[in-house]
């Protein structure tokens, strides 16, 4: 019985090894990764899709091998306390929010010895929006739980909301749908999309101005095309996959100005900064 309790123990020992091991040298290949661009030649238009859409990784474990890949740019001892298993990458992500050169011997001394708890606890004494991380994770089929931090007088600002909204409909409203009243006026005011859904057909003028062979502002008109077709999402596709990034999106002549490129919807698309730039590069 005892051999048998003595293989188990001994095989745990060794795998555990290989695993931190795994996640040091996971963290060394995604700093030449983004040092490479990498993901861009894959087709995708951040490190963090890569990581999870390329190499399989969930977005928590990505989340945490970025962070701690970036930080130990700036401060080599984290990669190297990782590599001697003296530091597990759980306390490695959180001691990066406040990790720098300067600091980098009290930290890094906390996080190799404080157990996750007692170096979040050490961590929020000097970082207090660090002791709720921003998550959504489901609870039901369609439904989210969302944990976020946010200031005293950002919650001030939110009830008073709450209190207007709440006149305004004559009933009291949640919170839920204080912030969906809130996100629906944005939305209205500000998305591409919106706006682009209710524009009219461009005018005679707004025709033969795109017409002109020189760099002007792209008519709205011709914007809100664009905007409604692409439905502010990026173009780019790689191996057969599109891009769809939603966040840092940015309009692309297809043929450039300088070559008589004209501010038409044919000659437009929405790429996102990262896939510009790779339009720009020597990738292409």
């Amino acid at each position: 019985m005892n051999s048998a309790i003595d293989r188990i123990h001994s095989k745990a020992i060794e795998i555990s090894t290989r695993y931190k091991k795994s996640e040091s040298e996971l963290i060394e290949v995604l700093q030449q990764a983004e040092e490479h661009r990498v993901f861009l030649a894959r087709g995708h238009a951040s490190l963090f899709a890569y990581v999870t859409r390329e190499l399989g990784l969930s977005e928590n474990a990505a989340y945490a091998l970025i962070t701690v890949a970036r930080k130990a740019r700036q401060v080599p001892e984290l990669k190297i306390q990782m590599q001697s298993g003296a530091m597990t990458l759980s306390n490695a992500r959180r001691v990066a929010a406040v990790l720098t050169p300067e600091n980098k011997s009290d930290w890094i001394k906390k996080a190799s010895e404080l157990s996750s708890r007692e170096l979040e606890k050490e961590i929020v004494k000097v970082r207090l929006q660090e002791a709720v991380q921003e998550r959504a994770a489901y609870v039901t089929e369609d439904r989210f739980k969302l944990e976020l931090g946010i200031s005293e007088s950002e919650l001030e600002k939110l009830r008073r909301v709450q209190d207007l909204l709440s006149q305004k409909r004559s009933r009291p409203v949640s919170l839920e749908e204080t912030i969906e009243a809130m996100t629906a006026e944005y939305l209205d005011r500000h998305d591409p999309v919106e706006k682009a859904r209710r524009a009219k057909n461009p005018s005679v003028a707004i025709k033969r101005l795109v017409t002109r062979r020189v760099r002007v502002p792209i008519p709205a008109e011709i914007l809100h095309q664009v905007n409604k077709r692409d439905q502010r999402k990026c173009t780019h596709v790689t191996n057969g996959k599109r891009c769809n990034q939603t966040r840092w999106t940015q309009i692309h002549h297809k043929i450039h100005v300088s070559d008589g490129g004209l501010n038409t919807p044919d000659n437009l698309i929405t790429l996102c900064a990262a896939h510009h730039r790779l339009q720009h590069s020597d990738f292409f």
